[in-house]
């Protein structure tokens, strides 16, 4: 029976027709849901032999015993930009090794073969150029003594033995951090590509870097934490960061475990759109009156009244301020289609809290919000407004054309690009005395929010 492909993209709804799942479709489906709040995907199998299928800011590939669910990023206008979102963001080239005598696949394709195609041909340039040795710690029993002997270890462990002796010395080899990180993806690669050559290259990579080294974690938060980048890895960077993604979209099963009919590779386009937006903007206000602060945790601001403590930090996306005044901003950056929808209902309610937290007085009340857009589009501009009918708090929207941004910064000059995203800044912020809020009193006598899909 041939195998069914169905293409859906991010935040869309469908009821298709599917075969009956197996016990490890349905354990898929369960780890798909992940957290109440952040699901990556919900399935839901009904009596008439049809299921219904619900996407979210997760895309990729979701492959099942018997058809596929492949998430494409409409959004951004497909895998190749996505990629070149991570690119951009992460101050890399990852598209220039990509082999030219291979078409690139269409818009859409596989996510994962995409990656998986970037990862083997940064693997082998590094491969090329000589992989990287360190010296590491090691403590073994050996036959004959090398470096110091444990004296304490061989009295507790080998009393009276010769033949084996606890030796603590230095190795020098390729069994360091930087290539298990690689090790990991590869075995993690090697599992899932669907495309012949692609796989054969995988797996000769893997079993080279089997030889050089030992996977000993599988979570790449480990990785991420233990590796700084300087002149001796620096190198590394790009096909790290294609690990990183790999090992993120595959964390439902174990690496190097049996392999699985139905497994998954999935990535979250809040933290790529994110990442990508941060970098851009801080690039465009490079040099300006503004400062683009990211990830800024604000801790004294929700009290405990009891202890005196603070309770949760708050934590925006960014934190945009003018230094000659010394008016900051809070900033949210949604991956949601606010472009065709309402703002959702706890967003508003969180932007507002961002808002009134770091506001220097009650007239500069304000927050925005960027969302991903496939044309310039500005608003949602709301205000929230107290008994007295006096304006409390202002929060201003603009959506973000993200496909026109991607062949911009593909060009030599940036200048103009850079102007608008510094236009977008200040509008969104209000700093210039030209910059305009619609008061929800002008488009209607009062603001009915309801809550987005």
């Amino acid at each position: 029976m041939e195998r069914v492909t169905i293409t859906i993209g991010e935040w869309e709804s469908r009821n298709v027709d599917v075969p009956k799942p197996t016990l490890e479709d349905e354990q898929l489906v369960s780890q798909l849901l992940g957290t109440k709040d952040q699901p990556r995907l919900r399935v839901r199998w009904l009596h008439n032999g049809r299921a219904e299928i619900e996407t979210s800011s997760w895309v990729g590939l979701v492959r099942f015993s018997s058809f596929d669910i492949r998430v494409v990023p409409k959004l951004c206008g497909g895998s190749l930009r996505l990629l070149r979102m991570l690119d951009y963001a992460g101050g890399l080239n990852l598209l220039k090794r990509l082999p030219t005598d291979q078409p690139l696949p269409a818009e859409g394709a596989d996510l994962l073969e995409l990656v998986a195609l970037l990862l083997v041909e940064e693997t082998k340039w590094l491969l090329r150029n000589g992989l990287l040795r360190d010296y590491r710690h090691v403590e073994d029993g050996l036959p004959t003594l090398r470096g110091r002997l444990r004296y304490r270890d061989q009295m507790l462990r080998r009393y009276g033995q010769l033949q084996t002796l606890d030796c603590s010395f230095d190795e020098y080899d390729g069994d360091v951090v930087e290539n298990q990180l690689l090790a990991a993806a590869l075995h993690a690669v090697r599992r899932r590509v669907a495309g012949d050559d692609l796989r054969a290259a995988a797996m000769q990579l893997t079993a080279t870097f089997d030889s050089v080294c030992t996977v000993r974690r599988t979570d790449p938060d480990w990785y991420e934490q233990r590796i700084v980048y300087g002149r001796r890895n620096g190198g590394y960077r790009a096909a790290h960061e294609l690990a990183l993604l790999i090992l993120r979209g595959c964390a439902f099963d174990d690496h190097q475990g049996p392999v699985k009919q139905s497994h998954a590779f999935m990535v979250d386009m809040n933290k790529v759109f994110e990442r990508f937006l941060t970098r851009l903007l801080q690039d465009a206000v490079a040099g300006t009156d503004i400062e683009c602060r990211a990830q800024s945790s604000l801790a004294r601001v929700i009290m405990d009244d009891r202890t005196g403590k603070p309770y949760t930090p708050l934590r925006p996306d960014l934190v945009i301020e003018q230094r000659s005044t010394g008016r900051a901003v809070p900033v949210d950056i949604k991956y949601k289609l606010y472009a065709e929808r309402q703002v959702s209902t706890s967003d508003i309610y969180q932007l507002f809290v961002y808002a009134y937290a770091l506001a220097p007085d009650h007239t500069q009340r304000r927050a925005g919000v960027l969302y991903p857009a496939t044309t310039n589009t500005t608003g949602p501009n709301l205000s929230i407004r107290s008994i007295a009918y006096s304006d409390a708090a202002t929060i201003a929207g603009t959506g973000v054309d993200v496909p026109a941004i991607l062949d911009a910064l593909g060009t030599s000059d940036r200048s103009q690009l850079f102007n608008e995203i510094r236009s977008m800044v200040d509008r969104v912020c209000g700093f210039s005395q030209h910059a305009t809020v619609i008061s929800a009193a002008t488009v209607s006598s009062s603001l009915r929010v309801e809550e987005s899909s």
